[in-house]
């Protein structure tokens, strides 16, 4: 009568060829990042490795990399390994976004020296607000509020373009209305531009329109807020 093997055994024939498996798998793996492919075909070597067993970042970084259309003319050399692919667009991915942040902190720098100049020499004045019912003679055929500003520049710099919030308040302090405006000019130094009056879709449901039509011009505080613009060149 044949001897059937205890627990234990059967415990360790499946380690062992679990092991093996591991084994046989860390070996194929092994080789495959260590063979050279070329750069311009990573795309299909990657769509033929679907057995390549690798950890989600690097092979969200391989995937991104052959998305690239550029990688291949930057890469280093025509073919490379797999591992040195991964190393090269980990490090072409850490200077990349090391220089957008360093362009935004430049964008971030130049906006702030732009609004500053803005703030000193840019007056911003709404000089009429009206409302205009709908009328089918005139080939209106909605309602709408209508919004007339004036800009002054008492500055020495012509502003060629410019752009901001601006925002009503009631009496209290509370905001009734904002809206954000792009204005071009050009604006030189000393000058006001009135540009036509802006017209906004009257909606009866909502809370905003109602105050803006209803709140006399006279009772209401208007505060504009640069965010950027574009002086011509001394």
């Amino acid at each position: 009568m044949p001897v059937l093997p205890s627990r234990p055994t059967v415990a360790a024939v499946i380690l062992f060829v679990g092991l093996l498996a591991a084994c046989q798998s860390h070996a194929q793996e092994k080789a495959s990042l260590s063979t050279r492919v070329p750069v311009m075909r990573l795309d299909s070597v990657l769509q033929a490795s679907d057995s390549l067993r690798l950890p989600l970042a690097a092979a969200r970084t391989l995937l991104a990399a052959a998305a690239d259309t550029a990688f291949a003319t930057r890469a280093p050399k025509d073919t490379m390994t797999i591992t040195d692919i991964l190393a090269w667009a980990r490090a072409e991915a850490a200077r990349k976004r090391q220089a957008e942040t360093e362009q935004s902190a430049a964008e971030r720098a130049r906006q702030d020296l732009v609004r500053r100049e803005l703030d000193s020499t840019l007056v911003v004045t709404v000089v009429n607000k009206a409302f205009l019912p709908k009328d089918p003679e005139q080939e209106r055929y909605e309602d709408y509020i209508s919004l007339a500003f004036a800009y002054r520049n008492k500055g020495t710099r012509t502003i060629n373009a410019f752009q901001g919030d601006v925002t009503f308040f009631d009496a209290f302090g509370d905001t009734i209305y904002s809206a954000h405006l792009k204005v071009d000019g050009p604006l030189r130094p000393g000058r006001t531009l009135r540009e036509p009056e802006r017209i906004i879709r009257y909606n009866p449901l909502r809370t905003a329109h109602q105050r803006l039509r209803n709140t006399p011009l006279s009772r209401m505080k208007v505060v504009w807020e640069s965010t950027d613009g574009i002086f011509a060149q001394p």
